[in-house]
């Protein structure tokens, strides 16, 4: 009996210590589990740069301020295009040019009759001064020279109206015709617009015209930025604004112009904005209202997340009279824009991400 006793008693000491490991065990991961501090994810908001605050901005697309739909003002057969789409021209170069076979021919009968009609109203005048001849003898020869110079004028006219000449600088932006084909006068042949000056066409909504009215547009400074070349700011000068809004956009039609800098190539249709410079949201950065861990009419609080500690501080900032921010934050501070009453300053936090997917 003492020895089956004895073999016992070592067996339940070490199924005591397998228990007591056990349990030190759970009460270990148990303390590490609770030593970890949850960090909360908060949604944060860049303050911005209160320059840009004083532009609103409005869509726009790029159009050429001048343009034309050119002709021949006579019917005949394309001899010759000196230009193709995309082509730069000067004012004054010749695009185009009909066969001016028959208006060559046509021109130098009209100059013939002319002549000699020129030299018989000369030689009439003189025998009438010499009252050789009758007065409508006399009047019947003026009348014929008068009407042979008209046609020669006319044939010289029809003459010239076989070539297209560009009316201004610009780019051929089109062509409908092909050399050798018959035209028939004032068909259109090619369309030419400047490039050397652009305008910018943009829609204003009733809704800020009502609030600025339509002489804050006019009168604002401007300045025009292409989704192409972002970081350039190009002057511009306001051109015109509808009195009348559209009722499908209920919006005002507007334009200004600009001259094209030398190293961007512009095209009709490019997009941008156009921003112009509003001097009452100069001085204040406007927050929203669930973003305020107290606020009165003078001053405010805000929680500010140091990107480096991942931390809260809670920043003590001065209002305007219409509740904007203008002493306190900087641009490029990030600020707990909701939940702050869940919040306490130097607690960690993470920036809130929206998840991927649905």
């Amino acid at each position: 009996m003492n020895t089956s006793t004895n073999g016992i008693k070592p067996t339940i000491r070490m199924a005591a210590l397998g228990l007591l490991a056990t349990a030190l065990v759970g009460c270990n991961q148990a303390n590490s589990e609770v030593s970890e501090p949850v960090v909360k994810p908060v949604k944060l908001i860049e303050i911005p740069n209160s320059s840009t605050q004083r532009y609103d901005a409005f869509i726009a697309n790029v159009d050429a301020t001048d343009r034309a739909s050119l002709s021949f003002q006579v019917a005949g057969e394309i001899a010759q295009f000196t230009i193709k789409m995309g082509s730069e021209v000067k004012a004054g170069d010749v695009l185009a040019r009909l066969d001016q076979t028959d208006y060559r021919l046509a021109y130098q009968a009209r100059l013939a009759e002319y002549n000699l009609a020129k030299t018989a109203f000369t030689r009439a005048a003189q025998l009438h001064e010499k009252k050789l001849i009758s007065v409508d003898t006399y009047d019947q020869s003026e009348t014929q020279y008068k009407a042979a110079q008209a046609a020669l004028s006319q044939a010289e006219t029809d003459l010239s109206y076989t070539q297209i000449v560009a009316p201004f600088d610009g780019v051929v932006s089109l062509t409908f015709s092909n050399e050798h084909q018959v035209v028939g006068a004032n068909q259109p042949v090619l369309n030419i617009i400047s490039n050397s000056v652009m305008d910018v066409v943009f829609t204003v909504p009733v809704s800020y015209a009502e609030q600025y009215g339509l002489e804050h547009i006019s009168n604002s400074t401007v300045h025009v930025v292409l989704d192409s070349h972002p970081d350039l700011q190009i002057p511009a000068t306001f051109k015109e604004i509808s009195t009348k809004a559209d009722q499908d956009t209920n919006s005002y039609s507007a334009s200004v112009t600009f001259d094209r800098p030398s190293q961007i190539n512009l095209l009709p249709g490019m997009t941008g904005q156009v921003k112009l410079l509003n001097e009452s949201n100069a001085g204040g950065v406007s927050i929203t209202q669930t973003a305020w861990v107290s606020k009165t009419d003078t001053q405010g609080s805000l929680y500010r997340f140091d990107q480096e500690s991942h931390t809260l501080s809670a920043v003590q900032v001065a209002l305007d009279d219409k509740g904007k921010v203008i002493d306190g934050l900087k641009a490029g501070d990030l600020i707990v824009e909701a939940g702050v009453e869940k919040l306490m300053a130097g607690q960690q936090v993470k920036a809130w991400q929206k998840e991927e997917g649905i």
